[in-house]
């Protein structure tokens, strides 16, 4: 399995904006599962998962850790093709066709159902309580540069921290975006 996977493709990028198949994506790269499993693991239908599934294998997200003979059928086992995925920014990139500005507002829409639910159901109890903030500011080209170096460190060691064997570990999400703002200013 490979660390990072660069998406190339839109159609990849509006199959990862659905929050389901996200969540499926997210359960394979744990390590390698059946579709069954996977249905258990999320409290899905088994059926209603083999289209999804499907759909990510086709498009080249998943791929098959094993086969083996079942009952006369074949069952296989699934595994994300990479631990993270990246967007290639230049998907988003305005052609004039509006198919990149659309797939990188179906990515922030997806995201913001989930904020928004997180914010909906905040437990005022808890001790753990999630940061949302919009920033803006000025540096030169090389702090810039030290800023997304720093934010891309931040993901490798967030990422490599996660302890998906703990019983006890909550899953929180991340939607980082470090772009140049563009205004009449400029």
């Amino acid at each position: 399995m490979q660390e990072v996977y660069k998406i190339k493709d839109l159609e990849q990028i509006r199959l990862l904006s659905d929050p389901l198949k996200l969540q499926l994506l997210q359960a394979f790269a744990e390590d390698p599962k059946t579709t069954k499993q996977v249905a258990t693991q999320l409290g899905e239908s088994i059926t209603k998962l083999y289209r999804h599934v499907d759909a990510l294998f086709d498009a080249g997200l998943l791929e098959i850790a094993g086969e083996k003979q079942k009952r006369g059928t074949i069952e296989r086992t699934f595994r994300a093709v990479a631990q993270r995925f990246e967007a290639d920014h230049s998907l988003f990139s305005d052609d004039g066709s509006g198919v990149g500005t659309s797939a990188a507002r179906d990515i922030l829409r997806a995201a913001e159902d989930e904020i928004v639910d997180a914010i909906a159901h905040a437990d005022a109890d808890t001790s753990q309580e999630g940061i949302m903030m919009r920033l803006r500011c000025k540096a030169s080209p090389e702090r810039i540069d030290e800023l997304c170096q720093a934010l891309k460190q931040w993901i490798d060691s967030t990422q490599a921290e996660c302890d998906e064997d703990d019983e006890n570990a909550q899953e929180f999400g991340a939607l980082i975006a470090f772009y140049p703002v563009q205004n009449e200013n400029n």
